[in-house]
């Protein structure tokens, strides 16, 4: 099979071979790549990740079809719906962590997400979406439900890996509860300067987390919070005022 082209920046060969090279420049030891060779495996990576503009925005445009569709409207019920392309220094990073990752198949480079009110909501949604994949890609997307099987950070949300103009894209749904949880991570990580979303850091804040999920996802909407909840929150709230300062060896590797 002919290599895939990437107009005049080559092959996905040449973005697989472009995405070692940024790997063996963030070891600490081995053969490491000249900086002409990092400077041109990051002019192949940025030309991959510009082809997946056009995607991503009709992936976007599609999502917000099936909102519609479903009588969710973005405007008037104030739904957050967003839409990014992975930056450069998240791609390398990724690539750090995840040694056999290959980055021709990197699966969210373009991303979108839509947050919805209840999980009802967000499974009319997808079913929708992927009816109209279905229709556009005559093969089905897949589907990593992380409601069902939560990831062991206490993670959930849905995420649909679908392809439009031959890009992979990334679309994730959540419930404002979910969408909560996952910006308690994203400030703790600012407060902190500890990746928490990738599995830095000390245990027993890992467990409020995973505590503060389960907490979550038992709790209605409109709900008030119960005691149980709020003391797991002040207790998150003192670790991001105490911008805790914890060495790497706390790492834990996993997959996005």
């Amino acid at each position: 099979m002919a290599a895939q082209p990437l107009g005049p920046f080559g092959s996905l060969g040449d973005v697989r071979r472009a995405g070692e090279v940024l790997r063996q420049a963030q070891a600490s030891e081995g053969n490491l790549p000249s900086i002409e060779e990092v400077r041109d495996a990051r002019e192949v990576v940025e030309a991959y990740r510009s082809a997946h503009a056009a995607p991503l925005h009709a992936a976007y445009m599609g999502m917000r079809s099936c909102l519609t569709t479903e009588g969710f409207y973005v405007d008037l019920f104030n739904l957050d719906v967003s839409r990014r392309l992975k930056r450069l220094p998240t791609i390398e990073d990724k690539l750090r962590r995840l040694p056999t990752m290959d980055l021709s198949t990197m699966q969210d480079i373009g991303g979108c997400r839509a947050v919805l009110n209840t999980q009802d909501q967000v499974q009319r949604v997808v079913e929708r979406f992927c009816a109209n994949s279905l229709r556009r890609n005559r093969r089905p997307d897949r589907i990593r439900d992380y409601v069902a099987e939560p990831q062991d950070s206490g993670y959930r949300a849905i995420h649909i890996y679908t392809r439009y103009h031959g890009r992979r894209i990334e679309v994730q749904l959540r419930t404002r509860e979910q969408d909560s949880w996952a910006k308690i991570v994203e400030d703790l990580t600012s407060k902190t300067g500890i990746d928490f979303k990738n599995g830095d850091g000390p245990d027993e804040v890992h467990e409020m987390l995973r505590a503060l999920s389960q907490l979550l996802s038992q709790r209605e909407p409109g709900e008030p919070y119960s005691k149980e909840l709020m003391g797991v929150l002040t207790r998150l709230a003192l670790v991001a005022t105490a911008g805790l300062a914890v060495g790497s060896h706390h790492r834990r590797t996993r997959e996005d």
